[in-house]
């Protein structure tokens, strides 16, 4: 890093690719210095583990100006910086205080203002807060502004809170559907389908109907059909529409989820790096999804160094679904970082400090990475005293009808009991192999079994090796 151009350099460092997307196609600069910084930043962009560096002979208040221009660009198209000022002018007429500039502009946005804009909704409430504002000063002429924009809209205003109402009775389905896996809601499709390609429809609904989709098409495991949604708002953001920096971080944390089950694991990473750049409320959930994708590219050191470094976000949430994942993924990376004591100490204190919410969401994840921690460090009768201690089996088995569950905590359950001298091995084959009789697995879940007994393998090597040699001669019958 060069540092008389230290500032600009970390500024630019924070340019996201869709943003540089967006400017490129806004530039109308005619200068070819400037031209070639603002290029140069755009390029950096789209790259996240190599840069070119700026030139240094340019005069540095060309670096300023495009770090004006850009800043401004952005704000204009920033649909959350326009709700700051949607609330604040509602706070202004509420309390009487708004300024004669500041109904100025508010008259000329009226004028202007679109249906279809991220913010519709607010905005024609604050146009009927204003027109309540005029009425009792007596200043018609104003009031017929407001009140042709009221009736003009009132129809977009309607079907948009409709939409809205809509939108939210989808996702209740879609969210129970995630944690219990028993609601179909494939006819939510086609409506929020119809809604995301609605081009009379406010920005902030459409949007909304692009994460139900994405919510719905990975609960039925259709990414293909998730790719081409993501397209389409790819190419939105691209154009400066729906963009604020909240939206494009939610949407690479979505993108990361989308490449995963896509296999294309470097893709994962990339979008699952920038998803972390900003701190929000959401970083633990976009820091989650990092760190899966690292453990399955086998960066272990990298995963345990970034969990370390968060480890006071994660003591400092309330969001119990994204500190079990944090928790899962913590006991995971220090048992292939062989911190085999650490992590039994940090699952026996988070699972007693945590005992009111640990099963609300993907408890099995969390006792399947403690059981292969205990399984790990040799400790079979511990194995079993947590398994029953919390009727695993119970709970598991309850969940055995779902597709590609594979029964690993019924699994680490048997191996222990073979292990504590109570099974026999023909015994512990025999379990094994009723446990996925009963399972629901196609060829993923085939794989997934397989990748599984690979991991097993280290305690039975030989034992393992035949089981996985049964189940690929028997695999048709699944």
């Amino acid at each position: 890093m060069k540092s008389k151009l230290k500032i600009f350099t970390d500024f630019s460092e924070g340019v996201l690719p869709h943003e540089a997307s967006f400017l490129q196609k806004a530039n109308r600069i005619r200068d070819d210095e400037k031209e070639e910084i603002l290029n140069k930043v755009c390029r950096n962009a789209e790259r996240f583990f190599t840069s070119e560096d700026f030139d240094e002979e340019i005069d540095k208040r060309k670096y300023a100006y495009i770090k004006k221009w850009i800043t401004h660009k952005l704000e204009r198209a920033d649909v959350d910086a326009h709700l700051e000022y949607l609330s604040f002018i509602e706070k202004q007429v509420l309390t009487d205080t708004i300024t004669s500039v500041e109904e100025k502009e508010l008259l000329e946005n009226i004028n202007v203002y679109d249906q279809t804009s991220f913010y519709f909704q607010k905005f024609y409430e604050l146009v009927r807060e204003y027109q309540d504002y005029l009425l009792v000063r007596f200043r018609y002429q104003d009031c017929e502004l407001t009140e042709a924009f009221l009736k003009q809209n009132l129809e977009a205003y309607e079907r948009s809170l409709a939409v809205k109402d809509e939108i939210f009775h989808a996702t209740k389905d879609l969210t129970r559907q995630y944690t219990s896996q028993k609601i179909n809601t494939k006819h939510w499709e086609s409506r929020l389908l119809e809604y995301l390609y609605d081009d009379k429809l406010d920005g902030r609904n459409k949007y909304h109907a692009f994460i139900r989709l994405v919510f719905l098409y990975f609960n039925y495991k259709e990414y293909e059909k998730a790719r081409k949604v993501f397209d389409y708002i790819d190419d939105c953001f691209k154009h400066g529409l729906l963009y604020s920096r909240r939206v494009l971080f939610n949407y690479y944390a979505n993108r990361v989820i989308l490449h995963s089950n896509l296999k294309d694991l470097d893709q994962a990473e990339y979008y699952a790096h920038l998803s972390v750049k900003q701190d929000n409320s959401d970083k633990l959930f976009y820091l989650n999804n990092l760190v899966a994708i690292l453990l399955k590219k086998n960066k272990n050191r990298e995963a345990l160094d970034l969990l370390t470094e968060n480890y006071k976000l994660f003591k400092s949430s309330y969001n119990h679904h994204q500190k079990l994942g944090f928790a899962t993924h913590y006991v995971r990376t220090l048992v292939r970082n062989k911190r085999l004591n650490i992590a039994e100490t940090f699952a026996g204190n988070f699972l007693y400090e945590n005992r009111k919410h640990v099963f609300e969401h993907r408890w099995g994840r969390f006792f399947s990475n403690y059981l292969m921690l205990l399984t790990t460090a040799e400790k079979p009768a511990e194995v079993i005293k947590i398994t029953k201690k919390y009727n695993l089996l119970e709970r598991e088995t309850e969940e055995m009808g779902r597709e590609n569950l594979v029964p690993k905590i019924h699994w680490y359950y048997y191996l222990a009991n073979y292990l504590n001298g109570q099974y026999s091995e023909d015994k512990l084959f025999e379990k094994l192999i009723q446990s996925i009789e009963a399972s629901n697995l196609n060829t993923e879940g085939l794989e997934m079994l397989n990748e599984f007994i690979d991991r097993l393998a280290f305690s039975l090597p030989g034992f393992f090796s035949n089981l996985k040699s049964h189940f690929e001669e028997k695999s048709h019958n699944y």
